[in-house]
């Protein structure tokens, strides 16, 4: 690896393509503000030529240091990545579903190979451009969200589900909030061993988006993420906290949920705190639409949104469930790069446990992770790169002597 406090010119490339990667899907809603503003008129999709032609030169200049050998040549998280997104895209091909996600899928590839090729040449760099580009977005939600409260893209037609983001809905904030504030203590101790002002900033600026939004998945994310911070503070990462261990809490609370009806027993918590009820704003019933799906296709999924299975979902756009979503579109054969991404990510954690920028980096990814049991992150650019970030824990441990066990499961 580089010198991780090597300057050059191409954090301006990282900063930019994590402000444009944000919600793709969402760029012809600021296309048309745009135009408007300007007082043009015209159809053609700039913003989305533009973040094509990004991801592109993404995809170029990987190809071009990984032939040069200035990057590793093995790269399991990414080959995972893009052995999952093959799969979604064929499947998607096969049963007739909808593209409108792809572009989103491009830029979230492009961002994990700016991640990998960031961290292995310019460290520094590329968390400060990251934490940077982020942190922007969070400070320009703050005063949108004081000035006016439905969002610079209008009143939403369902006022049910009304826009409260700048680059989004209410309930995508955190999407962008926990990443900057991820990358900033990872930044932070990466580079001086101890967290700043500029830190303490990012966490006020982060909080004041919480309060102010206040989703309940956001809620519960962020406590869990402030809690498993605080609790970590002083020591390295045990075996058992890794995440590998939190995707398979995910899966065994979302049996409790779906199966065992235990949120009928946290009515205080459900109701009260998080404002939900007992279905959890009708999780629990797209995910009986999707296991029925499922269960008849459960190796390769019906791809993205299919036509012939439009009335199955019952109108639901998405599952409210990371693992779910995955086996609903690409079956066990998403599901398992998945998994394996997950698993490399820990292996890696595991042996720079005592890192601690590692340890924010796994307590991040742990963070999204644990929210999957009821969201869905698929098609949110800024997901897999955590990955990425995890796996690259050499590069944030960088001097740092790494651990000789690399077991989950057993003590050295």
């Amino acid at each position: 690896m580089k010198d991780g406090r090597k300057r050059s010119g191409w954090p301006v490339l990282y900063g930019l393509t994590a402000l444009i990667a944000v919600r793709a899907h969402e760029l012809p809603e600021y296309e048309q503000a745009l135009c408007g503003w300007l007082g043009v008129e015209t159809e053609f999709p700039f913003l989305r030529a533009l973040l094509g032609a990004l991801c592109v030169c993404v995809l170029l200049l990987y190809a071009v240091r990984w032939v040069r050998r200035d990057i590793h040549r093995s790269q399991p998280v990414i080959g995972c990545a893009a052995a999952m997104f093959a799969v979604l895209i064929v499947m998607t091909l096969i049963y007739r579903g909808a593209s409108g996600y792809w572009l989103d899928w491009a830029a979230g590839f492009a961002l994990m190979l700016i991640f990998d090729m960031g961290l292995q040449r310019e460290r520094d760099g590329a968390l400060n451009a990251l934490s940077l580009a982020l942190l922007l977005w969070v400070c320009a939600n703050i005063p949108v969200r004081l000035l006016v409260p439905w969002g610079l893209n209008g009143p939403d037609p369902n006022p049910e589900f009304v826009p409260e983001w700048l680059i989004g809905n209410r309930a995508f904030y955190y999407r962008i909030a926990f990443p900057a504030l991820g990358l900033e203590l990872v930044r932070s101790q990466a580079r001086s061993g101890r967290y700043t002002l500029r830190t303490a900033f990012v966490f006020a600026a982060v909080t004041a988006t919480v309060a102010q939004q206040r989703g309940g998945t956001g809620l519960m994310g962020y406590a869990v993420l402030l809690a498993m911070t605080v609790f970590f503070a002083r020591r390295a990462l045990p075996r058992y906290a890794q995440p590998i261990t939190m995707l398979a809490v995910s899966v065994l609370l979302f049996i409790c949920l779906h199966y065992f009806k235990v949120q009928q027993r946290m009515g205080w918590l459900i109701e009260d705190v998080l404002e939900k009820d007992a279905t959890l704003s009708f999780r629990t019933d797209a995910w009986t639409a999707s296991l029925q799906i499922i269960g008849k296709n459960p190796v390769t999924g019906v791809g993205l949104l299919p036509v012939a299975y439009k009335k199955e979902l019952l109108g639901y756009s998405h599952t409210h469930n990371q693992v779910l979503e995955l086996l609903l579109h690409g079956g066990a054969l998403a599901l398992l790069p998945y998994i394996g991404m997950t698993w490399l990510a820990s292996r890696e954690t595991l042996r720079h446990r005592q890192s601690a920028a590692v340890k924010n980096a796994a307590l991040l990814l742990m963070t999204f992770l644990f929210m999957g049991t009821v969201e869905m992150f698929h098609n949110d650019p800024l997901y897999y790169p955590l990955f990425v970030l995890a796996f690259r824990a050499d590069c944030l441990a960088e001097s740092e002597r790494p651990l000789p066990c690399v077991s989950l499961f057993r003590r050295g």
